[in-house]
């Protein structure tokens, strides 16, 4: 990965030793807009008692200077809405509208009118307010999801929140409800218009008795970042939208605090309800005390995030970052690309942008004719908040998780950038908001194209006078060339030059560093140039690099490695000459370089999961140290993957065999560790990543289905896979199977079942399911078809008496006519007043498709049948049918003759009894019957008239029940009496 020898990015000038990053001259102009206290307060020291932290503020700090955008809000310029009073005639709305030349988009008789004009839509309203005819009208405003922000730099200013997914997060969260977060720095503007309302009380660690104000605008920068108003029509949007921070100021106005401050202001802190701390903040020196206020707070259920430092040097003597509990942030340009200054090391967890970034600035320092807010700031110091803020996104989500659980699905779900896997730089990836919070992953940063010169056996041959070019195509890439062999011994002087040094335009920047090995790759010559002078107000000198060195030669191959002081890649590109010159040869303070080659290469992709990395060492080593120390290790957990390790002394060549085949799209790192020479001297530790190919998924294990009525059930199994990215299953209606782009699309996700519903009945649906990787790949089809089902229901009459029978029948057929023989078909039934089924009977299909059972009703009664589905098959369910029950009724008449005057007896019951209903007796007349009487049936069911014709003559009479929720209405037989 990196060559021996390196030096850690080093800014000369003492007045940013701490900053590792110089403004360029273009930024020093526009330092004339940022107030004094920031400037001088950029570089801040913390003395502790145990060594010196410094925290990670930049200079490169822009006061803004934007008109605020018009006032109100947006709406359409040609367009008003128009709401007509209800009384108003038609001819009186089109007269209404061709007052104004306007255009209804729909009838003027509608509710609502919407009228597009010539003039401005304020002239149109006034317009239509002043025409007798209209109710209401209004300017015809626009709407806007409420994810998207409408501060007024959010659009052109804070492009880098896109990096990392905050702007698609906030739609599946935009509250850290009481996960209120601690931001540890110099104080807030508490008074700034865009954090009102988002900020709690806080505390002053240098004076208790005082607010926590800023004098410096480091911290309100920082406070701005998470929690500035968003979608309030100001200023920057905060990446915790509606966040509550406790200002805590533990660094003084120059910006120097010491650890006394800090770990009285992570006590208070902890005791005051933050439950997400950001610092901002750092530098050397390992300090147990505050070491141990850290775990206390962690202890205690507090996420802590720090920058990851500025250095562009070893991050793991930038503390508090460098501590295990503690979020280490490095930070990237907004394409996700490794800064210059970004420290890095095995301390450093994740990235998020830290270059270019906007936020918020005191007012009290704000010059006139300037708005209170910063632009352009760079440093690790911006990129911590960032995460600090989508932590409390994700705590409040989750609010049971534990400090560990946060700091781990951050870095479980952030994409992977740089060197494949769990990398020095970017630790386990670019923070991703939208992941972190359960939305869908996305693919992984690009890492950048390999030159396939990682070690001296695949050196790029150099002519003696002839430059060569090439570039850092990747974070800690090293480029290896030779010096074929001479007549003899002679001195050489090595250049190599980079282009531009400019930290203000470019945020990758190239610091050579130059190394000489003879053929064993002992070290001959060595030289960095990290970083461009300064002037004598501290600000960087832009100039290309030249890294410069004399060196003598052997008469046998000889060796230069190139590589960037600070590990970031530069698309630009830098010369390498070598020309024969006598010089002042100095020492060369680096140890050999441990390997010749390394198989597979550096930063490479192999092609097979089956693979014997083979390290040939430069020097006589012991076969025990290459045994014990030549480790296989999984690129993302580093877990030491199995395998067996043999050693050839003869060809100082070791071939490690793992144990099984190796997991696809996958990273691995071969490490080197504790080798020894046969002298016993030690050997440098060694390492090179490589990654396994992307393989096609396998086809789903299994995929299953069974057909419901209306719905479907699809399960399956996914196959064993490293880089699954999700399931997708797509139906089409009929036999043919969609493809990945076809059909409808049932499921997207990991699981491994999805119920479909809403389907129609009668129809054979196609499923086909894929696994797709991560990189896209669509693995062989797997399909399951449903086929459509129809059903049929008859009963033998519909109208029956009570105490009578009928028989239901009915059929399944497939919807091609294909008969299935013992298919379950239910018969349900239920009372026609009620609304749930029972179960009648539990039915097989004949030979034929088709079934019966017989049934006494009681009372009128629904009828359907359903066939559940199966396997193959989908579900059906009849239309119900309804079979209406009547009453029966006798009737004796006693007697049948009567003489005038006299009464005759009408009598009987009704079966089922239906005690304390009405039946009524009617006459025949006029050739219509008529109601003359009713009474209520007693709880036998019996009833009795008495009647007395009043003329003489036969007279028909019967009895008419009029029929309730649950029978049908009846009548009973007819009798005549004659009257004499």
């Amino acid at each position: 990965m990196s060559d021996l020898g390196q030096g850690p990015y080093v800014v000369q000038s003492a007045r940013l030793r701490f900053m590792g990053v110089v403004v360029s001259r273009t930024a020093r102009w526009l330092r004339l807009a940022v107030p004094a206290a920031l400037v001088a307060g950029s570089v801040v020291v913390v003395t502790g008692s145990s060594g010196t932290a410094s925290v990670s503020a930049e200079p490169r700090l822009v006061q803004a200077k934007f008109s605020p955008g018009a006032s109100g809000p947006a709406y359409d310029a040609k367009s008003v809405i128009v709401q007509f009073k209800a009384k108003a005639t038609t001819s009186a709305r089109k007269a209404a509208v061709a007052k104004v030349k306007g255009t209804p988009d729909v009838s003027v008789t509608a509710d609502v009118v919407k009228v597009t004009g010539d003039v401005p839509a304020t002239e149109l309203l006034k317009k239509f307010k002043a025409d007798p005819s209209v109710e209401l009208a209004s300017l015809n405003y626009i709407r806007k999801k409420s994810a998207t922000p409408n501060d007024e730099l959010y659009t052109n200013y804070q492009k880098y929140l896109s990096t990392v997914r905050v702007d698609k997060a906030w739609d599946l969260s935009k509250s850290a409800g009481t996960q209120y977060i601690g931001v540890l720095d110099t104080g807030v503007d508490a008074g700034h218009p865009d954090l009102a309302g988002h900020l709690l009380p806080g505390y002053n660690t240098f004076n208790t008795a005082l607010a926590p104000n800023d004098g410096d605008g480091h911290g309100t920068a920082v406070t701005g970042i998470i929690a500035a108003g968003t979608a309030n029509g100001i200023g920057v949007s905060g990446v915790a939208w509606n966040a509550k921070v406790r200002p805590v100021k533990v660094l003084d106005d120059t910006g120097s605090g010491e650890d006394s401050n800090l770990i009285n202001g992570i006590n208070w802190a902890v005791k005051n309800g933050v439950r997400v701390i950001n610092m901002s903040l750092g530098g050397e020196g390992d300090d147990p005390v505050l070491h141990t206020a850290i775990q206390n707070a962690v202890a205690k259920g507090v996420v802590l995030v720090a920058a990851a430092g500025n250095t562009g040097g070893d991050s793991s003597n930038h503390f508090p970052g460098a501590y295990p509990e503690v979020l280490s942030v490095g930070a990237t340009n907004s394409a996700g690309v490794l800064t210059s200054f970004s420290s890095y090391g095995d301390t450093v967890d994740i990235a998020a942008p830290g270059y270019d970034i906007t936020s918020t600035a005191p007012r009290a320092g704000t010059p006139a004719g300037y708005e209170p807010y910063f632009l352009g700031m760079a440093g690790t110091s911006f990129s911590s908040p960032i995460v600090a803020g989508v932590a409390a996104l994700v705590r409040n989500k989750w609010p049971s998780f534990t400090p560990a659980q946060v700091m781990a699905r951050l870095k479980a779900t952030a994409r992977d950038a740089g060197p494949r896997g769990t990398d020095p730089y970017y630790g386990a990836g670019i923070l991703d908001a939208y992941y972190a919070l359960g939305g869908a992953r996305t693919t992984d940063f690009a890492m950048g194209a390999a030159d396939k010169n990682d070690q001296p056996s695949r050196a790029g041959e150099l002519i003696a006078g002839v430059a060569v070019s090439s570039t850092i195509s990747v974070e800690g890439d090293v480029d290896w060339y030779k010096v074929p062999a001479g007549a003899g011994s002679h001195q050489v002087r090595v250049d190599v030059t980079g282009a531009m040094f400019d930290s203000g335009t470019y945020a990758q920047n190239f610091g050579p560093v130059v190394s000489v090995y003879d053929s064993a790759l002992k070290p001959l010559a060595f030289v960095q140039k990290p970083v461009p002078p300064v002037d004598s107000d501290g600000y960087e000198i832009p100039q290309a690099l030249t890294a410069s060195t004399y060196a003598t030669l052997p008469a046998e191959t000889a060796y230069i490695s190139v590589r960037n002081a600070n590990g970031s890649r530069d698309s630009r590109a830098y010369s390498l000459k070598v020309t024969n010159a006598d010089g002042n040869v100095g020492t060369a303070p680096i140890p050999t370089y441990p390997v010749l080659d390394a198989l597979p290469a550096d930063l490479s992709t192999i092609q097979s999961t089956e693979i014997q990395p083979v390290v040939t060492f430069a020097p006589e080593v012991t076969a025990d140290s290459v045994i014990s120390g030549l480790k296989l290790l999984n690129g993302w957990t580093g877990a030491v993957v199995p395998a067996g390790v043999t050693y050839d002394p003869s060809s100082h060549q070791a071939i490690l065999t793992p144990k099984a085949s190796l997991l696809e799209a996958t990273p691995y790192k071969l490490s080197a560790t504790g080798v020894v020479e046969t002298s016993g001297a030690a050997v440098a530790p060694f390492s090179t990543v490589f990654s396994t190919p992307d393989l096609v998924p396998q086809k789903l294990a299994t995929f299953t289905g069974s057909g419901a009525y209306l719905a479907a059930s699809l399960a399956w199994e996914i196959p064993p896979t490293t880089d699954l990215d999700r399931v997708v299953v797509r139906r089409n209606v009929g036999s043919k199977a969609p493809t990945s782009s076809t059909g409808t699309l049932v499921y997207s996700g990991t699981g491994t079942s999805v119920k479909n519903t809403g389907l129609a009945q009668g129809t054979t649906y196609t499923y086909a399911g894929w696994v797709v990787d991560r990189g896209g790949h669509y693995s062989p089809i797997a399909i399951k078809q449903l086929f459509g089902m129809k059903s049929g229901i008859a009963v033998t009459s519909t109208l029956i008496n009570y105490g009578g029978a009928i028989t239901i029948k009915g059929s399944t057929l497939r919807i091609d006519n294909k008969v299935y023989a013992g298919l379950p078909v239910n018969v349900y039934v239920r009372p026609k007043n009620s609304t749930k089924f029972a179960l009648l009977a539990a039915l097989k299909t004949s030979s034929t498709g088709t079934l019966s059972v017989t049934h006494k009703p009681l009372v009128s009664s629904v009828y359907m049948l359903t066939f559940p589905g199966n396997a193959d098959l989908m579900g059906t369910r009849t239309a119900d049918i309804t079979v209406q029950v009547r009453p029966t009724i006798s009737a004796t008449l006693a007697p049948t003759a009567i003489k005038l005057g006299k009464t005759t007896a009408f009598s009987g019951y009704v079966a089922p009894a239906h005690a304390g209903q009405a039946v009524y007796l009617q006459q025949y007349g006029s050739k219509v019957w008529k109601s003359i009487a009713s009474v209520k049936l007693i709880s036998s069911g019996k009833y009795a008239f008495g009647i007395k014709p009043a003329i003489r003559g036969q007279i028909a009479y019967r009895v008419y029940f009029a029929g309730d929720a649950d029978h049908a209405p009846a009548y009973s037989i007819n009798k005549i009496v004659t009257v004499s």
